[in-house]
């Protein structure tokens, strides 16, 4: 899991692409990479309309990043990862913000699991299509209540 600080033009933003660079917490500390994370899933926090902030998200993360408690020899594959780096970075900015803070629990329900169930549909629906050349769906299951003008007056 990382954290992207965006770099982007206008005319990517009107694309809906962001280039940046991750921050993820390795045994090797603080990373910042460029490239590599093509693959991964992108779970977004700024809600439409809030991308102001992104600037100031990006000072704070790189402020976060600095500080003792991200050094190599802190991290444990259990308890002090990447992903606790990401959820404490979040936690922190909702802090700032007024923000109700997120446990893990809660972070992974509202925000990974939506978007790796979407991302596993996408990946199988690519796969169908490369693999077959198609893809069919089941049409809906039949309505429950009565159709459209069954209705009495």
């Amino acid at each position: 899991m990382g954290i992207t600080k965006s770099v982007h033009s206008s005319s990517d933003q009107l694309k809906g692409r962001f280039l940046g660079v991750v921050y993820n917490y390795t045994v090797h500390g603080v990373q910042r990479d460029e490239a590599g994370w093509e693959q991964s899933v992108s779970v977004p926090l700024l809600q439409p309309g809030m991308f102001g902030l992104m600037d100031q998200w990006d000072q704070y993360l790189e402020d976060f990043s600095t500080t003792g408690a991200w050094l190599p020899h802190r991290y444990e594959e259990d308890h002090h990862n990447c992903y606790s780096y990401a959820l404490r970075f979040i936690n922190c900015v909702l802090a700032t913000e007024g923000e109700e803070r997120l446990d893990r629990d809660e972070f992974t329900e509202k925000f990974v699991i939506p978007r790796t169930r979407k991302a596993s549909k996408y990946i199988t629906l690519y796969r169908m299509i490369e693999e077959h050349g198609f893809y069919v769906i089941d049409p809906p299951g039949p309505q429950t209540g009565p159709g459209p003008g069954s209705g009495s007056c």
